[in-house]
């Protein structure tokens, strides 16, 4: 361009004015997603100024997430109903990842809230607190061998991970009858916390109420310890203990090494 109208910037100015690097426009450029407005013989190229709205356009795509390959077919065929169909893909995106992001929340909230009662909790003595309801998702529990139960974990984790529900520690539950008879790892079910029932899925209601709890070091598979000193604590203050005895996991394999070191909290309504 022998005499350059003002209208024209090289490939740096462009470049200075957008606030991107010259690699950036020779890159779009050799993928023919935004190229310039005249390209010389001499190699020189030139941007024309109205073009900063194309690649306003392509920058604000690419906000939304929107890979390279995808904004070059959309900017060679765009029009509003085109425009309308990607928004709403765009839209739908964005909802998944909103979830995902708060199911994260909860997560993060509910490891905290663990790994601090963990820490502040007198191990081995019994206490009585008041739990606000809550709901679970629940899995059965179809035989009594450890390997059964390790397996019914791992269906139970594959499920709520399909149904983006929770990402929070699994539990267990026996039952006071088998406790009673010293079937102490007898699980009946496998459960995780959820915020709300899922449609589709096996959710139960734990009711509101007090719960004896106690909280201990070391996991051993087994509900014998925690059983013994919820019952002399119940039997010393006259308290009736209901059927579903409830295991979670205060510290497990996220925050230390080996089963020696968790951290469990078993927990029984106290009627």
């Amino acid at each position: 361009m022998e005499q350059r109208n003002e209208l024209y910037f090289t490939t740096g100015e462009f470049a200075e004015i957008l606030g991107v690097k010259k690699h950036t426009l020779f890159h779009y450029d050799e993928i023919g997603l935004f190229s310039p407005a005249v390209k010389e013989e001499n190699g020189y190229r030139y941007y024309f100024v109205w073009q900063m709205d194309a690649f306003e356009v392509i920058r604000a795509l690419q906000r939304l997430g929107m890979p390279l390959g995808e904004i070059k077919a959309y900017m060679q065929e765009r029009s509003p109903e085109l425009f309308l169909k990607m928004m709403d893909q765009q839209e739908h995106q964005i909802d998944q990842e909103i979830k995902r992001l708060r199911s994260m929340k909860q997560f993060i909230r509910h490891e905290k809230q663990n790994v601090q009662e963990a820490l502040d909790v007198r191990l081995d003595e019994p206490y009585l607190v008041r739990r606000e309801e809550c709901w679970l998702l629940l899995s059965d529990v179809k035989g009594w061998e450890e390997r059964k139960l390790a397996e019914e974990i791992a269906e139970h984790v594959r499920l709520r991970e399909q149904y983006r529900v929770t990402q929070s520690a699994v539990g267990t539950i026996c039952l006071g009858q088998d406790l009673d008879q010293g079937k102490y790892n007898r699980y009946v079910s496998v459960y995780s916390r959820i915020t709300r029932p899922v449609s589709g899925l096996k959710t139960v209601r734990q009711r509101a109420g007090r719960y004896v709890e106690v909280c201990y070091r070391g996991y051993e598979d087994s509900m014998e310890k925690p059983y013994h000193l919820i019952r002399e604590y119940a039997e010393r203050r006259g308290l009736r203990l209901g059927q579903e005895w409830y295991e979670d996991f205060l510290l497990d394999e996220l925050t230390v090494k080996g089963y020696g070191d968790y951290i469990v909290k078993v927990a029984v309504e106290a009627l």
